[in-house]
């Protein structure tokens, strides 16, 4: 199916027209594809989303409302995973109104944490080194989107006690 088949099958399923998506219609990489397809149809025309908004306008909710929940549980993917199948490294988890469950979770979570933090300071911002004291507070965390570090660092603080 090219990508007009699938926005129209997609739009019959929204508008109720059909009651379900066709059989094995998410299989396989096209099955991907066709993901991809509806999510950026959803976002950018049925929603009018800028793409540089989603972080910002959408959550689980905007794609689960939008029956967009039975295929991504095929593939177990979170709401997140759904935006980067369609948006591939566009976006970063943390840009999002809440990071994936558990996204900080761990010493993994640990190893994010400080990818996020190094990337806004070194690469979104380019915040010279002497600057970062004084520009890097409880404010920066939250003006982007990083505020759920700290609750990270509140739980290794008192479960290292």
């Amino acid at each position: 199916m090219n990508r007009e088949q699938v926005i129209e099958v997609y739009q019959d399923v929204l508008e109720k027209k059909r009651k379900r998506f066709p059989n094995y219609f998410f299989v396989g990489k096209e099955g991907k594809k066709y993901m991809g397809y509806m999510t950026c149809y959803l976002l950018e025309q049925r929603l009018s989303i800028p793409i540089h908004e989603i972080p910002f306008q959408v959550g689980a909710g905007t794609l689960w409302d939008h029956r967009l929940r039975p295929p991504a549980m095929l593939y177990g993917w979170n709401y997140y995973e759904v935006i980067d199948n369609a948006y591939p490294g566009r976006f970063k988890p943390w840009q999002f109104q809440q990071a994936p469950n558990k996204y900080w979770d761990g010493e993994e979570g640990q190893r994010r944490a400080i990818e996020a933090v190094k990337y806004v300071i070194e690469e979104k911002l380019k915040i010279p080194h002497k600057e970062i004291p004084i520009q890097v507070n409880i404010h920066f965390f939250k003006q982007h989107s990083l505020g759920g570090i700290f609750d990270l660092f509140w739980t290794i603080s008192f479960s290292s006690r």
